[in-house]
């Protein structure tokens, strides 16, 4: 499968998921898409974007790169890659060997006024999992997400409500 090309003109909702089809009936590509998807290259997000549509067809095959995703993420500057990132590892349970400074990193992620919402949210969904292999975090993790609130969007705020819920249940 030729990504360069594939992903040299951004595709479609419908042909991106066409190619994750392929991608989940032939998973020796996944290797390639993930290269792809790390490369410092101006489409790489475009690899992300389309790991997430093999995700939604076949998510045992992204799960294996949960851990570099998780790896990644405090390194990454492009803010595309950290919304389809986030958004993966949020769908997965956590390993319980997260690094702190991964957890740390979603905590700045969600306070930094400069975040983009959907990065906001992920990384909010990220450290809710990560409460629950962590009681001791609940009570912090709410106070911050209360605080957030006060400033957030509303689909940020209706996240937030849900998941303070569930913290305070």
């Amino acid at each position: 499968m030729d990504f360069e090309a594939i992903l040299s003109t951004f595709p479609g909702k419908e042909t991106a998921k066409l190619i994750a089809k392929e991608i989940a009936r032939e998973p020796k590509h996944m290797p390639r898409l993930w290269e792809f998807a790390t490369g410092e290259h101006e489409r790489a997000w475009r690899a992300t974007w389309l790991m997430d549509k093999v995700y939604d067809e076949a998510p045992e095959l992204i799960r294996p790169y949960i851990p570099q995703m998780i790896k990644l993420i405090p390194s990454l500057k492009c803010e595309s890659k950290q919304r389809q990132l986030l958004k993966l590892i949020s769908c997965e349970p956590l390993p319980k060997n997260v690094s702190g400074e991964f957890i740390n990193c979603c905590f700045d992620y969600l306070i930094s006024s400069s975040t983009a919402v959907a990065v906001k949210v992920h990384a909010m969904q990220i450290l809710f999992n990560f409460a629950q292999q962590e009681p001791d975090l609940k009570n912090e993790l709410a106070l911050v997400i209360e605080e957030c609130m006060i400033e957030g969007t509303t689909g940020f705020n209706a996240r937030g409500r849900k998941l303070l819920k569930k913290l305070q249940a």
